[in-house]
């Protein structure tokens, strides 16, 4: 699994937390398994994991024939897609994350050295953006960071940040996704055109 798969998959187990927890449900304690059903069970959430980090994978591919993919289907956003309901996509260096005026959310402020969407833009930019650490999803950015990050359009979600080695697969599959996403309308289930 790549810490691109990791970062989708630790993003959707916190959206599956977030609803189990949700005020106004009554937790019941779970009643003690024996040691070889959880040996059994943990197995099968290895495999779950697995199988939900190659679904994330096959819908940030797109189509696999390498042709331009049609609309979301089946609940899958394609490469083009992705880059359709997306604001921003850029790479660059964490210069501050400092609170903002509205509770739950900061202002990220990026060197950035690649713009993909828009294609231009400040060489310092600031984006009033949901702050990952108000619910746990994951830490904050840290000044110094160098990282490449997709902000959707929905100003409710989480921005979607990659470090490392996978920022070169990401910037490939999104300079891919690109010409296929020119005037496209986002088409993920309901967002219908933005």
């Amino acid at each position: 699994m790549t810490s691109f798969d990791e970062e989708h998959l630790r993003g959707a187990l916190h959206l599956i937390g977030d609803e189990a927890g949700r005020e106004g449900e009554r937790v019941v304690a779970a009643a003690r398994v024996p040691r070889w059903r959880r040996r059994r069970t943990a197995g099968w959430v290895l495999a779950g994991a697995a199988v939900a980090g190659l679904v994330f994978g096959i819908a940030f591919d797109g189509d696999s024939a390498g042709g331009p993919a049609g609309p979301a289907t089946e609940g899958k956003l394609s490469a083009e897609g992705w880059v359709a309901c997306s604001q921003v996509m850029a790479e660059g260096e964490v210069v501050s994350v400092e609170e903002a005026p509205e509770a739950g959310r900061v202002l990220l402020t990026v060197a950035v050295t690649d713009w993909f969407k828009p294609a231009t833009g400040e060489k310092q930019a600031r984006f009033d953006v949901v702050d990952p650490a108000k619910d746990g999803a994951y830490p904050r950015w840290k000044p110094g960071e160098h990282l490449l990050f997709v902000i959707d359009r929905d100003p409710a979600a989480y921005v979607t940040s990659y470090r490392g080695d996978t920022i070169a697969e990401v910037r490939r599959s999104i300079e891919r996704a690109l010409p296929g996403a020119a005037g496209r309308a986002c088409t993920d289930g309901g967002r219908g055109d933005v």
